[in-house]
């Protein structure tokens, strides 16, 4: 299997299965004074530093999560639940993690802003600028990167204006960690969400930055564990895992290489085909391409079959037929947005699988288009 799928999960480094391997044998509770409790505490503190040093924090600002998704749930309701009165900035292209908690939000009666990207499906900084200065008290949560186009946004120009007006600023970090170096200070977050399997590390783990003296209301409640922020027994296997890709992704951050190669060849040699966002700046890994005339759906169950791993988009949404909201909500025609496959690479993909995927692609593509064509 060629596998051009890395944006939906990545296989898990080597490093991180024998790190997790190493904390077998570790089952205390880590919330225990015994030994073995205290041994279990010392993996979750190990691995804690290294998701603080990963992004630049402190280990005390680190809450882990079970997914990228909680971490995104905990940082927006948690914050609405602190701030009663507080308004909500995002955009029209977030992952489902953070829209839907902010349109039960908003049909809760809470003010929601939702901005639109350009044609490259950018937020332009200007026009955002605009919206972030409507309002004085709330919070901006927008996605460092799109998890389908790959385009970043301009988090650290809408972050100064926001702290300007006293906002509470969350990035959903979750496609861009391990693509692209994360400092929060730099950024100017204030909450900052990642997930281990998008970076070499296990599923069912993440973690949510939340830097000191911001006020979030738990979303769950029980014992005090994670700062009482997300209680219950913590899953010390997958933590370690996470900490452990952390480092390793700090050391190994991807670069453009293998995605520019890819889309030159297919834009040469697989007619009516088209890069999605491509005048933008973005993660080094991500390629949105559109086959004119054809159906993503159609085109990843044949790619499969030619033993090549694509995606039509977001893993949480692939198996629904209606059109990308991030596409269409670049004024892409449903038609366009509908052609788009995702095509995502990692530090395990190698030049010579680009070359045999882009031929079998250009095959697909023809015969598909020939039986269209009778």
């Amino acid at each position: 299997m060629i596998y051009f799928d890395n944006n939906a999960t990545t296989p898990l480094a080597k490093e991180v299965k024998d790190e997790m391997a190493s904390c077998f044998d570790i089952f205390g509770n880590p919330s225990s004074l015994h030994i073995e409790g205290q041994r279990s505490r010392q993996v979750i503190e190990t691995a804690r530093r290294r998701v603080a040093d990963f992004i630049c924090a402190r280990p005390e600002e680190i809450v882990f999560t079970g997914s990228g998704t909680e971490a995104d749930n905990i940082a927006v309701t948690g914050y609405a639940l602190s701030e009663p009165e507080g308004a909500f900035i995002t955009t029209a292209i977030e992952h489902s993690a953070v829209l839907k908690p902010v349109c039960r939000l908003e049909e809760n009666g809470r003010t929601v802003i939702k901005l639109l990207p350009d044609g490259d499906g950018r937020i332009n900084a200007k026009d955002a600028m605009g919206a972030v200065r409507s309002i004085n008290k709330g919070l901006l949560t927008i996605m460092t990167a799109n998890n389908e186009t790959g385009v970043i946004q301009p988090i650290k120009e809408l972050a100064a204006v926001a702290k300007e007006q006293g906002l509470i600023v969350h990035t959903d970090a979750v496609q861009a960690a391990g693509k692209i170096p994360l400092n929060v200070d730099e950024l100017g977050v204030d909450m900052l969400s990642i997930s281990a399997h998008k970076f070499h590390g296990p599923k069912g783990i993440g973690a949510l930055y939340i830097r000191g003296g911001v006020k979030v209301s738990p979303v769950h409640l029980g014992g005090t564990q994670e700062h009482a922020m997300r209680p219950g027994t913590e899953n010390i296997l997958a933590i370690a895992g996470l900490g452990k890709a952390c480092e390793l992704a700090g050391q190994y951050l991807c670069d453009s290489r293998l995605r520019d190669m890819f889309e030159e060849m297919i834009l040469a040699s697989v007619p009516d085909s088209f890069v999605n966002g491509k005048d933008a700046l973005r993660v080094p890994n991500t390629s949105n391409i559109g086959f004119k005339g054809l159906e993503n759906q159609a085109i990843v169950i044949n790619l499969d079959l030619e033993n090549i791993a694509a995606s039509t988009g977001a893993a949480c949404s692939a198996a629904k037929k209606e059109a990308s909201h991030v596409l269409t909500a670049m004024c892409m025609s449903s038609a366009e947005a509908r052609s788009s496959v995702r095509f995502s690479f990692s530090r395990y993909n190698t030049e010579e699988e680009i070359f045999q995927a882009v031929a079998k692609i250009g095959d697909v593509v023809g015969r598909m288009r020939k039986r269209l064509a009778k």
